[in-house]
């Protein structure tokens, strides 16, 4: 992506030296243009990438929607959009503008284009290739629409204003008909995707991405088929069942681990620190596609402005904090529970943090920062407070900063770069992982899991568990396998799907107000004390049944009258 920036700019530049009044404006480039210029072809392809929405949230509000949503970490104001969005999820009217989605736009951008180059003299090889791209983005497009709304109208020729209304209003497909033509499409144009990019067009979807993204579409439709009940004359669920889609799950996960050179991440012999370098060492190993971030192409977004500590930033730090039920949900170091004794904790014993804390899965200590988590040669501090006698040679703070104990008292760690300095709002240039390796080991642990495998589904978790440096389970069950999802694609905009998948969101949402800690520091025993806490401030969670699908809304029902909509709303 990084050689399209801006190039439909560059071929007008170039014609400078004809008059102003020749030069036909930018906008109202003509589909014969494009059908005669391969430069417009990519910048046209890159408008497409430019809009398809990798992840969910704006920049500017740290990426964090579907982490509060999830229940894995919130925003420290509650007034935020990515709070608001989990605390009044949708209705009627329609989803909140974070979750909502619907890239009809881009989707006929995108059959635009493919039309063009099948009438187009391009040399095959570029069409080739570039019908692949195309059809990639709409495929990601169309599962985005599927997993939010179940079956939506399905369209792949450019529309026109010409055509009569009545072909205008196209009715929802099926559930089930959009993911098989998910599946149908990315078998038909992996092998015209290479297997990889050199440094300079990362971004770009390869064969690994594309089956990357069945493996994902796959597990997905095989989880609708196995929870979820047929609804709504057969435009909601898989009535086919859920086996086949398990299967290709599976199949397409362990064609990525067996046959492509992408491998887990294994740089670092330090399993913390080797872990959150998967982050911010761009297009390493394990990752398969994301989206590039780069400061001389204008495209940056501000994680580390928001998530640097407070104590190390001026402004908006400690953005993301993280709730207690996320922390609970890594293991102690030798495979046991990490969930607090509270008969034994609560605001009466005194522990040393690292009997509780550090001793944590490594990949606890990269992803969340804990009290005195060491950091650019110093500690950051969470406690709430001191009691004792402060020796002031220590240098130790009486009160941590605000932001840093208010909400929760832990913070966001991961993707968070130790290596910068006072983070400057909208300049991090750490590339968004889309798909990434260790995704697909637990895609396809879960696929033999429901396929009766569970040897193969225990020997794939304990591969991730040994990159992290946890001991290997003996046995396995679906809820190791869920706990396994949360923790190594924790704030990686899983969790929040993955509930709603597996249809539990209701239990584990509705109604629901996470909590939070606070921390005493008890300075003559260099001990602490802690005590549970309501980190939501008494609001709660919006989940019902419902919900499983959200809300097309009444404007587009009123636009296209041969929409249903989905049940409850």
């Amino acid at each position: 992506m990084k050689q399209y920036i801006l190039i439909v700019a560059a071929v007008f530049l170039m014609m400078g030296c004809e008059s102003v009044l020749d030069i036909k404006p930018t906008n109202m480039i003509s589909s014969e243009d494009v059908k005669n210029d391969p430069v417009l072809v990519d910048a046209f392809l890159t408008k497409i990438y430019n809009s398809v929405r990798w992840q969910t949230g704006a920049p500017s509000e740290a990426m964090a929607t579907l982490s509060v949503c999830g229940g894995e970490h919130t925003v420290f104001a509650g007034w935020q959009n990515p709070f608001k969005a989990a605390m009044h999820i949708m209705d009627e009217i329609g989803a909140h503008s974070l979750l909502d989605y619907w890239p009809y736009g881009n989707i006929r951008s995108a059959n635009e284009i493919l039309e063009i180059l099948e009438e187009s003299d391009f040399d095959d090889s570029f069409v080739v290739s570039r019908m692949a791209e195309a059809r990639f983005l709409r495929a990601f497009m169309y599962f985005e629409l599927v997993k939010r709304y179940g079956g939506v109208p399905l369209i792949t020729i450019p529309q026109s204003i010409d055509q009569p209304i009545e072909e205008l209003m196209v009715p929802r497909n099926s559930e089930q008909e959009i993911y098989d033509f998910i599946a149908a499409e990315l078998d038909e144009i992996a092998p015209d995707l290479p297997e990889g990019y050199s440094n300079d067009a990362f971004g770009r979807p390869t064969k690994w991405a594309a089956i990357a993204l069945k493996s994902r579409a796959m597990l997905y439709a095989g989880s609708i088929g196995e929870y979820a009940t047929v609804q709504l004359n057969g435009i909601l669920g898989i009535p086919d069942g859920p086996t086949s889609y398990w299967q290709a799950a599976y199949d397409a996960s362990m064609d990525i681990i067996n046959n492509s050179s992408h491998s887990l991440y294994n740089e670092n012999a330090d399993p913390a620190e080797n872990y959150a370098e998967i982050f911010l060492n761009d297009a390493n190993s394990e990752v398969i596609f994301a989206e590039v971030y780069n400061l001389g192409l204008l495209k940056t977004h501000g994680w580390n402005f928001y998530n640097m500590p407070d104590g190390f930033r001026t402004g908006w730090g400690s953005n993301g904090p993280v709730y207690l039920e996320h922390v609970e949900r890594y293991e102690m170091m030798d495979g046991s529970s990490g969930k607090f004794n509270w008969d034994d904790l609560n605001d009466q014993v005194m522990f040393d943090n690292n009997e509780i804390m550090h001793n944590r899965d490594p990949r606890f200590r990269a992803s969340v920062f804990y009290p005195e988590t060491p950091w650019q040669d110093s500690k950051v501090y969470l406690h709430k407070n001191t009691t004792g006698t402060i020796d002031p040679a220590s240098g130790w703070p009486k009160v941590a900063p605000a932001r840093n104990y208010k909400k929760s008292g832990f913070l966001t760690r991961k993707r968070v770069n130790e290596s910068i300095k006072l983070p400057i709002s909208q300049e991090d240039e750490s590339d968004w992982i889309v798909f990434r390796l260790a995704e697909m080991y637990l895609n396809a642990a879960e696929a033999a899991f429901h396929l009766g495998n569970s040897g193969e589904a225990l020997s794939l978790v304990n591969a991730i568990r040994e990159r992290a440096g946890m001991p290997a389970k003996s046995s396995i069950d679906f809820e190791t396998i869920k706990n396994e999802r949360a923790v190594e694609l924790a704030f990686e905009e899983h969790r929040y799907w993955d509930i709603r998948r597996w249809r539990t969101a209701v239990e584990e949402l509705e109604g629901k107000g996470f909590h939070g800690v606070d921390w005493i520091y008890h300075f003559d025993e260099q001990k602490y004390t802690l005590k549970l806490k309501d980190a939501d401030y008494k609001q709660i969670r919006v989940f019902a049944e419902r919900n499983y699908y959200l809300p097309l809304g009444i404007n587009r029902l009123a636009d296209n009258t041969n929409l249903v909509e989905n049940p409850g709303y």
